[in-house]
């Protein structure tokens, strides 16, 4: 694993990076409460992974934690575009790819939530917009996406921001 900058202390990181794959493995496990447990306490000793707030936000997704699920995704969405990514293991296009379609499952679900749907429709509308802006961006990083091709397709056309 290389650092996101040359300010980070390798011996740092590489620690870092072999706690990140402890929750990984936690998260493969099942282990989840220990699978956040290190990931939020990697991110309180160096907030600038994009990795571990990407795992962190699928965590909180697949635990119904939207709100927090969403920053972290973004959070990691913007480092990505910014920093680039911290592991090299996977292709760059991938991980952004990666980071997209979750942040685009995120939006995609707040828009199906009832205080959205019969809410304000703009509000409603630009859920929907950016979830299939998301999803779009996510497919053609990664043309093998074929949940992200699903929804950037059967979303609709993109509606005009008047």
């Amino acid at each position: 694993m290389s650092g996101p900058t040359d300010a980070h202390e390798p011996e740092l990181l590489d620690a870092l990076g072999e706690r990140y794959l402890l929750a990984v493995e936690r998260v493969s496990t099942g282990d989840l409460d220990r699978a956040e447990d290190l990931l939020r306490d990697i991110l309180r000793q160096e907030p600038r992974l994009a990795e571990p707030n990407l795992t962190l936000g699928r965590l909180l997704l697949d635990t119904q934690r939207l709100e927090p699920a969403e920053e972290h995704t973004r959070t990691a969405l913007a480092i990505l575009q910014d920093e680039g990514q911290w592991t090299e293991e996977v292709p760059e296009d991938v991980v952004l790819s990666i980071a997209h379609a979750q942040l685009a499952e995120i939006l995609r679900l707040r828009a199906d939530e009832d205080d959205v749907i019969f809410g304000d429709p703009e509000t409603f509308h630009a859920i929907v917009r950016e979830s299939k802006e998301h999803f779009q961006k996510a497919a053609d990083l990664d043309p093998s996406d074929a949940t992200s091709s699903y929804y950037a397709f059967f979303m609709g056309p993109p509606q005009s921001a008047e």
